[in-house]
């Protein structure tokens, strides 16, 4: 596995440009789903971490995600506060992929594929108090998903960068009206800073970075110069200097503040994979850093220069995915978000004084070390990356145990991935995997990151970042679902009737492999919110219909989002108040005896879907 390319929150893969592409079918305006949707909640986010917001006196760090919910955190010790939750919908429909919060701390702004679902491929922009968590206002009709939002220094004004070739807005932030637009922009607007006197600097993959002045006109235009996708911009504290991270290249580029004439690169010598996409100025100025899909030894480090212009480079320690956003605290510390669920702290002597990590299993580079039993009743996954602390789960027992045996149980296989009659090629993190020196076609930037040949060799699944795809041995497709998440391993059963694939949210599913219908989805927590061990003896396992079995404890695990419209926050309801009706242990072993979550319902007295 080529360690550059795994992390779920890769920029060339998932968030920095599928995500950008508004679904061809939406064709006209729909209602929020009324439906209640069962949703996972560990009191972290499960998906990655998109961007980061901070007050102007740090009290709060803000986090957004691709699990479709924004959370604020007390920002000195990573408490968690509140969990913001603006409606959602199918697939994308949700995914917050920018946050920013006012100067005052009192406002949040979130946006990225938002109200699409039911505004006709428009998006909007949800605002949220931040002491409430009431959804206060809604910024509607925009032409392209958000990817980035910034509040000025003096909290007057909200700018927006949008997807595609939509180029950029400008907001009055007293009543959230448009004043200001530039449509010219050749592709996505990823980044968006202002300096302390208002001006503000953009940059876009259409390779160029531009300044505009405090009266939002055009001061410069300028191509970066050296790489084609400049990701992220940052000030300088006096504003004389803008810093601009690429997504395509290890260099970091400083600019001039005033014309954006070229200045100078850091030395970034020894940084030879990935990139530097994220750069920051600390508070005062005086350091700067930088931080990506860059990898040392299994781990993204962040790095910082004390004198940027002659000065080397420091490690700092960052995260075991990818960089994924940065900003500076007022003490001289810098916070970062990171691909993998989690977000940190760390000040300027190199210490991380607030680490909060992801509490899910960690599926990246399981591969065949993700084992069935021929009729999918069991699985053996492991918690951690690269296969490392192994467990099985016995669905007709309920068990889940730790396997630290060097003996794998014979009657559990790895999926298929060799077969006389078909020869798949460049299936792991390519965007153009072969069978049998054909293509097998996916859709534009979809990357493929696992495979499993049917065991009559009559077929093949191949898990994406965004589906499961069944060929037949010809090359033709048979069924293709999506996930929600990252399909990082897959398997088929023995007996040909199941696939069962391991995701980026810490979820096993079941999926019949006639027609890809989904029937069990198994998910578990180690409990260290506040401690550092692992504590892997939760788990809750449901259907599609919101029925559910789990351990001790684990009902609380999954919960029913519930959404009250287009301008009006979400409830969220823990599965286990709801104990009484939809623990059903008996439905969740027939469904794997009839391969049909509908019949197993009906067989067991059930009315159709659970919850509130």
């Amino acid at each position: 596995m080529k360690r550059g390319l795994t992390p779920k929150a890769a920029f060339l893969a998932l968030l920095l440009t599928c995500c950008l592409l508004l679904p061809a079918n939406l064709t006209r305006a729909d209602d929020v789903p009324k439906t209640p949707i069962l949703r996972i909640e560990t009191g972290m986010h499960t998906a990655a971490i998109t961007t980061i917001a901070i007050d102007d006196r740090n009290r709060y760090l803000v986090t957004a995600s691709d699990d479709k919910t924004v959370r604020v955190w007390e920002a000195a010790t990573g408490r968690l506060i509140r969990t913001l939750r603006p409606p959602i919908g199918d697939g994308d429909e949700g995914k917050i992929y920018s946050v920013a919060i006012s100067p005052d701390g009192k406002t949040i702004a979130c946006g990225g594929w938002t109200g699409a679902q039911w505004d006709g491929q428009k998006i909007s922009i949800y605002l949220f108090d931040r002491k409430s968590g009431g959804l206060t206002h809604r910024i509607s009709g925009l032409p392209g998903v958000i990817l980035n939002l910034a509040y000025s220094r003096d909290g007057r004004y909200l700018a927006a960068a949008l997807g595609r070739d939509k180029g950029i807005r400008l907001f009055s932030a007293r009543d959230y009206t448009q004043i200001a637009e530039d449509k010219d922009y050749g592709s996505d607007s990823y980044a968006l800073d202002f300096d302390p006197k208002g001006r503000l600097a953009a940059a876009s993959w259409d390779g160029y970075i531009r300044l505009y002045d405090s009266g939002f006109k055009l001061q410069a235009k300028k191509k970066a110069p050296d790489g084609d996708q400049p990701f992220s911009v940052s000030f300088s504290a006096d504003g004389r200097q803008l810093a601009v991270g690429l997504a395509d290249s290890t260099k970091i580029d400083v600019l001039s503040g005033k014309d954006l004439s070229h200045l100078y690169c850091p030395d970034t010598k020894g940084v030879n994979n990935g990139d530097l996409g994220n750069v920051t100025w600390s508070r005062d100025g005086r350091y700067l850093y930088a931080g990506g899909r860059y990898d040392k030894d299994g781990q993204r480090p962040i790095l910082m220069w004390s004198d940027s212009r002659k000065g080397t480079y420091k490690e700092l320690p960052g995260a075991n995915s990818t960089i994924m956003h940065l900003l500076p605290l007022n003490n001289g510390s810098i916070a970062f978000g990171g691909g993998g669920a989690t977000f940190g702290i760390i000040n300027r002597q190199g210490k991380r004084t607030v680490h909060v990590t992801s509490q899910i299993a960690d599926y990246r580079n399981l591969l065949d070390g993700f084992l069935v039993s021929d009729d999918g009743s069991k699985v053996r996954f492991a918690y951690e990356q690269y296969g490392k602390s192994p467990a099985v789960f016995d669905l007709s027992t309920r068990l889940l145990e730790a396997d630290s045996s060097t003996t794998v149980d014979a009657s559990l296989k790895p999926p298929i991935t060799s077969s006389n009659g078909l020869e798949v090629t460049d299936w792991e993190d390519t965007d153009k995997p072969q069978l049998n020196g054909t293509t097998l076609k996916l859709q534009e930037y979809e990357m493929s990151r696992s495979l499993a040949i049917a065991p009559n060799g009559d077929g093949l699944i191949l898990g994406t970042d965004w589906y499961l795809h069944l060929f037949d041995n010809t090359g033709n497709q048979r069924w293709k679902v999506p996930v929600a998440d990252t399909a990082w391993s897959v398997n088929i059963t023995g007996n040909g009737k199941l696939a069962v694939a391991a995701l980026g949210d810490g979820t096993i599913r079941w999926y019949r492999l006639s027609d890809g219908k989904e029937l069990l989805a198994f998910y578990w927590c180690c409990t260290r919110t506040f401690f550092p061990h692992n504590d892997r003896k939760r788990w809750v396992l449901w259907t599609p219909l919101g029925y559910y079995d789990a351990s001790p404890g684990g009902d609380d695990l999954i919960g029913w989002h519930v959404n009250n419209g287009k301008d009006k926050a979400a409830d969220f309801y823990p599965a286990s108040r709801f104990k009484s009706t939809d623990y059903r242990p008996d439905v969740i072993s027939r469904v794997l005896e009839t391969l049909d979550v509908e019949a197993a319902d009906g067989a067991s007295g059930g009315k159709g879907s659970r919850g509130p």
